[in-house]
């Protein structure tokens, strides 16, 4: 029962980042200040929650190794970030989380590949349905290779960005929890997000920080930082094939719904049937 309180945190933080999201690019804000203060309040709150563990002897083998890991998701995560927010103004919250959702079959190729975990049949077809999911989500298609890069793009990259995101998460958890603890783990991951973050600041020499971006970047660094905390959790007391589906699972519908209630998200026939798509092939890979 705990693990579907931690589900359903999880899911509620991550719909709560897309709508923020959707507010920045709404009050064209700017996006990488935003980002780059939230990475910094959620470097701040993973650090200061993992006093009680200890610090993480970063001069052995395997702290070296989920450093680096760390390190490179970092780069990932601020990416990621950055497409997701345009892409919640582009192509819509539900269609956004949507692509980003199924992107669960991605960690589950890497549980079945690399970890040797067991899936059916009926999760087999979950995984080939994710493929004509994500087809159904995009918008035009028929440009997407036409025009160079469009809105379509965003969502692909998404699907990518986030897939690789979920995994690392898999790796930390099966691999290196037990050489420093989830709270420092994610401390690196946002901490690399923010010194990536500052360095394009300075490079672009944006450094007007309006209140508004400020008071944004808190909002979004508190949730940014639990999302993978509460998975990461959930993770530890269920099958990983659940919790992955039922925080996508709940994530899709959330997302959808807040897209449609509060921006007035509008979705095609196709993008209807997709959405429903990936709740078939999110069940299927329970």
């Amino acid at each position: 029962m705990t693990g579907w309180v931690f589900i359903i945190l999880s899911s509620a933080c991550s719909v709560l980042i897309a709508h923020l999201l959707k507010l920045i690019e709404f009050r064209k804000l700017n996006t990488l200040r935003v980002l780059t203060v939230n990475y910094f309040v959620a470097t701040a709150v993973a650090f200061s929650g993992s006093f009680q563990t200890g610090l993480p002897d970063i001069t052995s083998e395997g702290s070296i190794y989920v450093i680096a890991l760390a390190v490179i998701i970092g780069l990932f995560f601020i990416a990621n970030f950055f497409v997701f927010s345009k892409s919640v103004f582009h192509n819509g919250v539900g269609i956004s989380i949507a692509a980003m959702r199924i992107s669960l079959i991605i960690p589950v190729l890497l549980s079945v590949l690399w970890y040797s975990e067991k899936i059916s049949l009926i999760q087999w077809t979950g995984v080939l349905l994710v493929f004509v999911t994500l087809y159904l989500l995009l918008p035009g298609k028929k440009e997407l290779l036409k025009k160079g890069f469009n809105a379509s793009w965003l969502l692909l990259i998404l699907f990518l960005f986030t897939g690789i995101g979920d995994s690392s998460l898999k790796i930390y958890e099966a691999d290196f929890s037990m050489i420093i603890s989830k709270e420092q783990f994610m401390g690196f991951v946002f901490l690399s997000s923010f010194i990536i973050g500052l360095a394009l600041i300075i490079i672009r020499g944006e450094w007007e920080l309006t209140s508004k971006e400020l008071i944004l970047g808190v909002a979004i660094g508190v949730p940014n930082l639990y999302t993978s905390l509460f998975l990461i959790e959930a993770l530890q007391l269920m099958d990983g094939a659940i919790a992955y589906s039922a925080v996508n699972l709940f994530t899709v519908l959330g997302g959808t719904l807040l897209g449609i209630l509060r921006w007035g998200d509008k979705l095609s026939k196709l993008q209807w049937i997709g959405i429903c798509c990936t709740i078939f092939a999110i069940l299927l890979l329970v």
